[in-house]
């Protein structure tokens, strides 16, 4: 293993510190004002084929309420706090208030994603608790007493049921919301039901055979899909379980903790295995002919830096992790696009489906760049 002083002279002669500040403040920029994508006209043609090709109007920019901003609030948030510069803090209590004013998305697993963020303001107090009531009482649950991966349907108003389903973005999407209401408000119920939505997640998404995670478990059909090992889902598994494990790192057993840490550590080596060249991840991590995809290769990325900067990985894995770190910021445009970012992926009858999702500047590939980028600079 290298000792600080080598991992500090490995970062310094992969990343120009100048360069990713740069690009770190140009890509904030763009996520601040994104809207629609250039190519939305060709994008609307696709019919019917829309929703499985990732195609989801609401998705685009920062002007709705469901997953996608709240992936890019809590990147903002990551970076306020690498800065102290206040800018999330400025950004998100007129955008909260603009979407209570419009009127929010239906409750369900992905448009619990902005309170992550948004619980720690005192404006969202209110609606913080509302919601992980709702989580508690009212979100569908699978067998074993899953959080049923219900998302936003055709209107924001409408809800798509996944019945019995449970998929590997939950971690991020829901899991650690509910554990952070339970540390902040001594709720033990509200922690212990975090720690059994992990376990099982982990139960029935982790490979024993090669370490990555599935996207999806149906628990009536006892099937994993089509068995795909997708990388932005991955990426959410490696990007939440150290901050997963930081924050509940009082409330858990030693055993219970080292469990969950050789978790993760056994993802990490096997995402390490399956790295590309080009420092990247594929969207399908062990299909080399998918394509390289950046959203979740940052998040891979960010969550390994994470897990090496507070022990909970070997340092070594650190220098593989900048490796993509780098290679991020040659996808990263003159105007600070993130670009080969990947649309809102469901899950695939088949894995060839997941080659065909369509590519767009989208809010979660900003923050997650935003979050690799920032994670990078405490290696330098």
């Amino acid at each position: 293993m290298m000792g600080a002083g080598e991992g500090q002279q490995m970062v310094n002669s992969r990343v120009n510190k100048d360069e990713m500040l740069g690009k770190l403040s140009r890509v904030t920029e763009k996520l601040l004002k994104l809207d629609r994508p250039d190519n939305e006209a060709e994008l609307q043609t696709l019919g019917e084929d829309a929703g499985r090709r990732g195609y989801f109007a609401r998705d685009f920019g920062m002007e709705e309420w469901d997953w996608p901003q709240g992936v890019g609030l809590y990147g903002l948030q990551k970076l306020e706090r690498h800065f102290g510069d206040g800018r999330y803090t400025a950004y998100a209590k007129p955008w909260m208030a603009r979407q209570l004013e419009k009127g929010l998305s239906s409750r369900n697993i992905n448009t619990t994603a902005p309170l992550l963020s948004l619980m720690e303001l005192a404006e969202a107090e209110e609606l913080s608790l509302e919601w992980v009531n709702w989580l508690m009482n009212g979100l569908p649950r699978t067998q074993e007493q899953g959080y049923q991966h219900v998302t936003t349907g055709a209107d924001k108003s409408e809800i798509t049921l996944h019945e019995n389903e449970i998929w590997i973005d939950t971690l991020f999407m829901a899991i650690l919301f509910t554990a952070k209401m339970g540390v902040k408000y001594d709720n033990a119920q509200w922690r212990q039901t975090s720690l059994h939505q992990l376990l099982l997640h982990i139960k029935y998404l982790y490979d024993k055979k090669t370490g990555l995670f599935f996207h999806g478990w149906h628990f009536g059909e006892r099937h994993n899909f089509s068995e795909a090992f997708w990388c932005r889902g991955n990426g959410w598994f490696t990007l939440g379980l150290p901050e997963y494990l930081e924050l509940m790192r009082p409330y858990l057993d030693s055993g219970v903790f080292t469990y969950l840490q050789q978790i993760l550590q056994a993802q990490a080596e096997a995402l390490l295995a399956c790295q590309s060249a080009d420092g990247l991840w594929h969207t399908l991590l062990d299909d080399p002919g998918s394509y390289t995809e950046t959203s979740g290769s940052a998040a891979i990325a960010a969550g390994i830096l994470h897990g090496v900067r507070r022990g909970l990985l070997p340092e070594a894995y650190a220098e593989p992790a900048l490796a993509a770190i780098q290679a991020v910021l040659e996808r990263i445009d003159g105007e600070g696009t993130v670009l080969g970012v990947s649309g809102g992926t469901p899950i695939g009858a088949a894995k060839e489906d997941y080659k065909g999702i369509i590519i767009a500047p989208m809010a979660y590939g900003q923050a997650m760049a935003l979050v690799a980028l920032g994670e990078a600079l405490h290696y330098c």
